[in-house]
């Protein structure tokens, strides 16, 4: 309906809902966009604001517009060479690029998503890049308990920012629960998310000493039909809630526990019509090489003039 649209993303949410659509979904790495003045780390460093668009000529100008850290922010990225417009203009280079579509928090991936994410790497090899089967070594358990984080930063937000408690019987299963077990995280549960993530940021930063993009698809499966994930269902905790999360969308939350920038490109449909997502990751700060290697593939292969079988024309 618009050529922009602004999202957050807290463990993939500009990522998965681009791959849904058929859009461009970029998440800006830690301290890339600013989440002040009222916040200086919105949900323990996870949670950043952006967008989705169509192209990635319009998430570079986005981000050119808005990547301009906050005074006072605590995170800062480093800035970039050029703009971010001109640098989808230019040639990034030979790259070592990793390719997995092995989930690191369980589940298994669609074959038609696991296609799509290899012909990218085929497609970024016929472009020059150097392409090889790797993924950073991560405790999938580990991205769970970081994500409490998350989880407890949401339901605090709710304590404390509304006049009066929210009446158990207006929420949705799992929002009560969340809640519920916001109240009785400890400090000691604290503490322990934040060396779980710690452990994930250091694997992943050992991983881009040695490579330069990180290609997965964006999620396991093809996108669901409306209540799937059953968000109102009362048997779920909000680690079970997390795990099913992730099960349709494995590769995602990973990155916001790290602090990396990732995008979701819409490079494959299923035999269906379905749109298939396709994940990029850099290192950090290296936001450039994201939408260099992006604007290559979108030139590869077009996504403009693909629409779903039934739209309004």
């Amino acid at each position: 309906a618009v050529p922009l649209a602004h999202a957050n993303d807290a463990g993939g949410s500009i990522r998965v809902p681009a791959a849904s659509c058929g859009l461009v979904g970029l998440k800006p790495g830690l301290g890339r966009t600013p989440c002040g003045p009222m916040s200086g780390e919105t949900a323990f460093g996870q949670l950043v604001e952006f967008a989705v668009t169509r192209t990635v000529r319009d998430t570079a100008h986005l981000l050119d517009a808005v990547s301009a850290p906050a005074v006072g922010d605590k995170y800062q990225a480093p800035p970039p060479a050029r703009p971010y417009a001109e640098a989808i203009r230019t040639d990034p280079g030979r790259l070592r690029i990793a390719l997995t579509t092995r989930p690191w928090t369980g589940g298994t991936v669609d074959p038609q998503v696991a296609d799509a994410a290899v012909t990218a790497g085929q497609v970024l090899e016929w472009i020059g890049h150097a392409v090889t089967e790797a993924g950073p070594d991560v405790d999938g358990d580990a991205v769970v308990e970081a994500a409490m984080l998350t989880v407890v930063t949401t339901g605090g937000a709710v304590l404390r920012g509304t006049p009066r408690r929210p009446d158990p019987a207006t929420l949705e299963g799992v929002s009560r629960r969340v809640l519920s077990e916001t109240e009785d995280f400890t400090l000691l549960d604290v503490m322990s998310a934040t060396e779980a993530q710690n452990g994930v940021t250091r694997s992943v930063g050992r991983f881009f000493q040695e490579h330069d993009l990180l290609l997965t698809p964006t999620l396991g499966r093809l996108p669901a039909p409306h209540g799937t994930l059953k968000y109102d269902h009362d048997g779920h905790s909000a680690r079970s809630w997390l795990r099913r999360l992730f099960t349709y969308g494995p590769f995602t939350a990973t990155f916001n526990v790290s602090g990396n920038p990732a995008i979701s490109l819409p490079l494959g449909q299923s035999r269906e019509g379905l749109p298939i997502g396709v994940q990029l990751v850099a290192a950090h700060g290296r936001e450039d090489l994201l939408l260099q290697v992006a604007a290559q593939l979108e030139q590869a292969v077009p996504w403009q003039d693909r629409t779903p079988q039934v739209y309004v024309g």
